[in-house]
Formats: C-alpha cells, sequence, structure tokens
C-alpha cells in the first residue's frame, strides 16, 4: 500500500510539476537541433545556448531558495511553472533568434521550482522525509528521461511548434498548484510541519567544507562516467545504438538508486547511505571496464544505481543543516551539485587528454571511494522529531 503522502493532492501536484519542468528542460537540445539549420548556428553555438540556460536554471536557485525563506514559498512552485510555461510556448512558436531568447529566459522557472519543490517535498511525516525526497526527483528523473524521446516524436510529426502542447502542460500544472495554494498555512499545518521537522543539526565550518568536498567528487565521479562513457566505447568501434542503450542504462540505474537510496536513508541512516553508496560503487568501477556482455550490462547497472543512491539524500542533509533556510539550503545544494557535475567533467575530459580516457574512467573508483571518507566526516542528520508527552495511564488526568 502506498505513504499516505503519495495520494495527498498537495504532494502529487508538487511532484507532477517536477516532471513537467525537467520534461522541458531536457528538450531544449532538441529544440536547438532543430533550429540549428534555420539559425546557422554551430555546434559550438549550440553548446552556448544550452549553457546559458543551465547557468540560469542552476546558478540562480541559491537566490530563489532564499526569497522562498524570506517571503513564503507558498506560490513559487506555481509562479515557476507558469514562467517556464509561458516562455517555453513562445520559444516554440517563434522565429529565428527570439525563440533562443525565450529558451534562456526560461530557465529562470525552472530555478524558482527547485528549491522550493525539495522543501515541500519533505513535509512529510518524520520517517518518510528521505523517501518522500527521493520519489519527487524520481519525477523528474524520469522526466529527463522521456523528454527527449517524446520531444523528437512530436516535433517529427507535427512540427516544433507541436511542443507548444508540452507548454501547455506545464501551465495546467502551475493552475493546479495555485489552486491548491502550496502549501496552506494555518496553524494545523504549522504544528504539523514542527512535529515532523527535521532536527536542528551543530554544523561547523569544517563540516560545511567536507560537504562540499562530498557533493563535488559524488557528482565528479557520476558525471565523468555519464558524459565519457559513449565516447570510450565509441573509441572502441562500438555502434551509437549499443552505447546509446549503456548510457541509457546508467540513468536508469541513477533513477533506481535515488528511490531506493532515500528508502534505506530513512531507515539505515544518511550518512550510512551517501557513504556506503560510493564505497560500494568504487568495485563495479574499477572492474566494468575490463568486461563485456551481459556482465558489463549489469555493472553499468549497478554503477548508476550507486552513484544516483545518495542525490536527493543531500539535499535533504543540507535541509537539516539549516533548518531554518531549508529552501536556500536546497537550492545552493542543487546549484552545487550541477556546476560541480560540470565542472569535474571538464577537469576529467582534460585529464584524460593527457593520460587517456580508460585510466580516467577507472580512476573514478578510488575518487568514489575518497567521497564516500568525505561523507564519514559529516554529522548525523538522522535524529527524530521530539515525540510529545504521553500521559501514564496510571496519572490522573
Amino acid at each position: 500500500m502506498l505513504p499516505s503522502y503519495v495520494r495527498d493532492p498537495r504532494y502529487l501536484a508538487n511532484s507532477c510539476g517536477h516532471f513537467i519542468i525537467d520534461v522541458l528542460n531536457s528538450t531544449i537540445p532538441i529544440v536547438l537541433a532543430l533550429m540549428s539549420a534555420s539559425l546557422g548556428v554551430s555546434n559550438a553555438g549550440i553548446g552556448l545556448i544550452v549553457t546559458l540556460h543551465t547557468f540560469g536554471n542552476s546558478l540562480t536557485q541559491p537566490a530563489f531558495g532564499w526569497l522562498a525563506d524570506r517571503f513564503g514559498d507558498r506560490w513559487m512552485g506555481a509562479v515557476g511553472l507558469l514562467w517556464i510555461g509561458l516562455f517555453y510556448g513562445l520559444a516554440a512558436l517563434s522565429p529565428g533568434w527570439l525563440a533562443v531568447v525565450f529558451i534562456i529566459i526560461s530557465g529562470l522557472g525552472s530555478a524558482a521550482y527547485h528549491p522550493q519543490g525539495a522543501v515541500k517535498a519533505g513535509r512529510v511525516p518524520f520517517q518518510y522525509i528521505a523517501a518522500a525526497t527521493s520519489v519527487f526527483f524520481l519525477f523528474g528523473q524520469v522526466g529527463l528521461g522521456i523528454g527527449p524521446a517524446l520531444a523528437g516524436s512530436m516535433a517529427a510529426f507535427w512540427g516544433r511548434q507541436s511542443l507548444i502542447v508540452l507548454a501547455v502542460v506545464a501551465v495546467a500544472v502551475g493552475l493546479w498548484q495555485w489552486r491548491l495554494g502550496l502549501p496552506r498555512h494555518n496553524h494545523a499545518d504549522h504544528a504539523h510541519h514542527q512535529q515532523t521537522s527535521r532536527a536542528r543539526v551543530s554544523v561547523g565550518v569544517m563540516a560545511m567544507v567536507l560537504f562540499a568536498l562530498l557533493l563535488f567528487t559524488r557528482m565528479t565521479v557520476q558525471s565523468t562516467t555519464n558524459t565519457f562513457l559513449p565516447k570510450y566505447l565509441q573509441d572502441l568501434g562500438w555502434s551509437p545504438a549499443i552505447y546509446g542503450l549503456f548510457t541509457s542504462m546508467l540513468f536508469l540505474g541513477s533513477a533506481f538508486g535515488n528511490l531506493a537510496g532515500g528508502w534505506f536513508a530513512d531507515h539505515w541512516g544518511r550518512r550510512k547511505v551517501v557513504s556506503g553508496s560510493m564505497f560500494l560503487a568504487a568495485i563495479p568501477l574499477w572492474f566494468y571496464l575490463g568486461t563485456s556482455g551481459l556482465v558489463f550490462a549489469l555493472l553499468i547497472l549497478s554503477i548508476g544505481f550507486l552513484t544516483g543512491a545518495g542525490f536527493s539524500v543531500t539535499v535533504v542533509m543540507a535541509q537539516a543543516m539549516l533548518p531554518n533556510r531549508q529552501a536556500l539550503a536546497s537550492g545552493l545544494t542543487l546549484g552545487f551539485i550541477f556546476a560541480s557535475g560540470a565542472v569535474g567533467a571538464a577537469i576529467a575530459g582534460w585529464v584524460s587528454d593527457q593520460v587517456g580516457l580508460a585510466v580516467v574512467l577507472q580512476g573514478m573508483a578510488l575518487l568514489a571511494v575518497i567521497s564516500g571518507l568525505f561523507g564519514l566526516g559529516l554529522p548525523s542528520t538522522r535524529t527524530s522529531a521530539q515525540p510529545q508527552a504521553v500521559p501514564s495511564p496510571s496519572t490522573p488526568s
């Protein structure tokens, strides 16, 4: 039977918003590919446009998180959805470079949505916080996975303008959230949130440094493997269909790992998940390049599963470290995660030109161990909320 929070309309609206936001985000390269010939833009130009969209989507998240903490997040999710729906729809209908401008601007809607969405996903009974947050992020990962295929099929049959349908869905979900008024700020909700909130954690400078190093190393391992595995297999003479399949398996494994990681974190502890998953990931990362066939496929799935297991858990840990600034904590963490993956993969690419791609990919096993060690040094964020006192049966009322 599904947990009660999954059946809550407010939780469902929040998760569905994450799904359609990331569907739209994932289709940007498809839209640019469709427009590249008419614009006369080079591959480098497409990369620059995607980078600008990504920066608008990620680097502004801490600012939106601060705004949510400062002024309340009741309507920010709806506004983010309406924003991205409006400008994505304009991009689908507009000609030439005007569409590119709308694409870049649309990323701000995604930036506004993610920090407050991650906080709202954790407004559940304490024992479900990590699991509920992981389900929220699973909705986004599914959106990222099906978005390109969906947009490509729509554009092939009905043209780029048909993508306006995706924008309309985003607006519809935004209006749904607006109607629900996420969350309802009344005394009952406030009391419930106080009873189920994350514990306050005493965090020193060293703990914050270790947390940043954990995020950077974990994302470098994941992003480097995702980015360069196709190139490595292509260099071996594998066909695009085959290495594309294995790359998809990495993302699929990561999605299921994220979901499982949330459940394990609620039952076993968050540090154990973020550290243990990276220690375990080192094993397939060290051996998979020397295998083939079914063994290679299973190791690829396990790499995705284990490197993805700590994604939503680290967001929950960040929120516990800043209990009075949870949206800011979410924005900082998500923005840093996305930036870390890009920077780490860029560094790995440069190193691979010096020592070889196989050495770098196998070296991610050592970096995974280092990441796990950083996680061991973090303070506990799993302390439960204090239960309310219950009168003894022998005590007269």
